[in-house]
């Protein structure tokens, strides 16, 4: 996972080195909760020495200071990299140079203003990661403007800017939704798991694709569900449910299968393996 820097965050600047070394601690601290999070880059439009953290002294030098604590540097250690948008994401590239991004916060002092960062954060749908430089920054939602073809709409990014930020409810969905997937497995013996039919529903047909289902390690139990549908899989659900279709049987008999995903993410990984195993 990546995270999208902020660039419009170096404003404004701290008055003196030593106030920009303990707005870096923070901003450490928040990089060094999202490595454990699992993100593994900071995408950014700016390099280090063009990241202006107080006059004439910019995140370049606040890495080699020797002065800042080693364990503050490391976490941005390799993590800062260009460009702002991959050069294989083609797709973004477009949309991104077809469209205006703007932020703007009269409250906060900033006027509107092209937004690089967080229109690639939102492009990405990923977080943008901010420096602690200006209230307008201490938000977990910052929405920003998108122009295109005479039109205007306005959509929101999601920012963290402190290590607690990661407990917020938004942020940690996120985090856990796009992180990766350890599918989980069932400690129900094959022939244990449980599987119900009505009996006017193809019990013998779907007999027959339970008996496939159930050696899969992430089934749980299953049984017999309104009929109907042109796929495989009809339907998933976020508690780890997936409606699965006989679509070759003349009724196109269903069966409710309860897996062990935790979340809709889970949940359609474990759709596809079984599509893929027992289509």
């Amino acid at each position: 996972m990546e995270l999208l820097f902020n660039e419009l965050s170096v404003i404004s600047l701290s008055v003196d080195k030593y106030a920009a070394n303990e707005k870096m601690k923070r901003f450490s601290e928040t990089v060094g909760m999202a490595k454990k999070k699992g993100f593994r880059l900071i995408r950014s439009h700016l390099d280090t020495t063009q990241i202006t953290l107080a006059s004439d002294y910019v995140l370049h030098d606040w890495l080699i200071n020797k002065d800042v604590s080693e364990v503050y540097r490391n976490f941005l250690h390799g993590m800062i990299v260009r460009p702002f948008i991959r050069d294989d994401d083609e797709a973004l590239h477009k949309d991104y140079v077809e469209a205006n991004y703007y932020f703007e916060d009269i409250k906060n002092g900033i006027a509107k203003t092209e937004c690089v960062g967080l229109a690639s954060a939102y492009l990405y749908d990923t977080i943008a990661l901010s420096l602690q430089s200006n209230d307008a920054w201490n938000k977990n939602i910052l929405n920003i403007s998108i122009e295109k073809n005479g039109n205007s709409q306005v959509d929101c990014v999601k920012n963290i800017y402190s290590k607690i930020c990661f407990d917020t409810a938004s942020i940690n969905d996120f985090v856990e939704q796009a992180g990766e997937i350890n599918l989980q497995l069932s400690h129900i013996v094959n022939e244990d798991k449980k599987c119900a039919f009505s009996p006017h529903h193809g019990v013998k047909e779907l007999n027959v694709l339970w008996s496939k289902l159930k050696n899969s390690p992430y089934v749980l139990e299953g049984r017999s569900t309104d009929w109907g549908g042109n796929k495989f899989i009809r339907k998933t659900y976020n508690n780890g449910v997936i409606e699965i279709v006989l679509v070759d049987s003349d009724r196109q008999y269903a069966l409710w299968v309860k897996t062990t995903g935790r979340n809709l993410r889970e949940t359609n990984l474990i759709a596809n393996i079984l599509a893929d195993k027992y289509e």
